[in-house]
């Protein structure tokens, strides 16, 4: 082999070993299975709503507790929070979602968070990323999203707490909040705004449990239901234009394994094609990030 050739390929050896090696120390917290509902279906003020809700979960509880996984559904689905959700980007270009990124700000109780988030298909691509935030409390996630049918997608994030008087209106926002966006070259001078001009409100319902494995011989391993939905209530307060139901589990120190794997993907199967739960879902299949990019199919150009 040329030297001069040896030389080139060592150094880039060595780079592709030290970044699996980075990748390899960055674990899977929750692996999170997600399937958007027909908002339709949740029309309805809140005891209208509340109804619908209940009646999504005794479908799914009994076919967990009767169906192929025969594993004991526990809890129901009540109202857990109430917040308001808004995404920030260029108008037209839409610089951070080009770049696999969400800048996203949520207001519970006047007290104001904002989330960087980077998304691939490609695990050890996530991985890398550098999304330190600045603020001492500041909580970083690596996870896997399970799409319908069931594509993965891994996500980096960090979520931080901002001031009152914090104004969200130029690139350089973000960039100062999340320093590692510096090694992006965005144009800091660049107006953001929310997009499609939104600002949604969201009701977030917990408290449902079923068994899906264990870690060991005594520690059982739960999934966790969460039902979203999202209103543009300056529209409607009754019509959603967003709903969610999804299911996770921790995977710390990716303890789960092929038993827990395979019952969650028959649980999920199950929620996507069995005759009494397909009629519930919608026929898309974006993220809930993505309809909010296309509400307004002219804030991307």
């Amino acid at each position: 082999m040329n030297k001069t050739m040896a030389y080139k390929i060592i150094p880039f050896a060595m780079l592709c070993l030290s970044i699996n090696v980075s990748a390899a120390n960055v674990e899977v917290g929750t692996r999170e299975y997600k399937i958007l509902l027909n908002p339709s279906l949740f029309t309805g003020h809140e005891s209208v709503r509340m109804s619908k809700i209940n009646d999504y979960w005794k479908v799914l509880k009994n076919l967990i507790e009767k169906g192929a996984l025969k594993s004991k559904a526990s809890g129901r689905l009540n109202l857990e929070k109430s917040r308001t959700v808004s995404f920030y980007d260029v108008k037209g270009s839409c610089d951070l979602l080009n770049a696999g990124y969400s800048f996203r700000e949520r207001i519970e109780d006047s007290k104001r968070k904002v989330t960087l988030k980077f998304r691939s298909s490609d695990q050890l691509l996530a991985s890398i990323q550098d999304l330190s935030g600045t603020k001492p409390k500041a909580k970083s996630k690596f996870e896997e999203d399970v799409a319908v049918p069931f594509i993965s997608t891994y996500s980096s994030s960090t979520t931080q707490k901002i001031g009152k008087g914090k104004k969200l209106n130029k690139m350089d926002d973000p960039v100062r909040l999340y320093p590692g966006l510096k090694n992006k070259l965005f144009d800091e001078n660049l107006a953001i705004e929310k997009v499609s001009g939104l600002t949604v409100s969201e009701y977030v319902y917990k408290n449902t449990a079923v068994k899906i494995g264990s870690i060991d011989e005594i520690a059982a391993l739960n999934a966790e239901f969460t039902l979203t939905l999202w209103y543009n209530e300056l529209v409607s307060k009754t019509q959603a234009i967003v709903a969610e139901i999804s299911f996770k589990y921790k995977t710390d120190n990716e303890h789960f394994n092929s038993k827990v794997d395979t019952r969650a993907k028959v649980l999920f199967t199950m929620m996507q094609e069995h005759p009494q739960l397909a009629n519930w879902s919608s026929i898309n299949s974006q993220s809930k990030t993505a309809v909010i990019y296309q509400y307004d199919r002219h804030f991307c150009h």
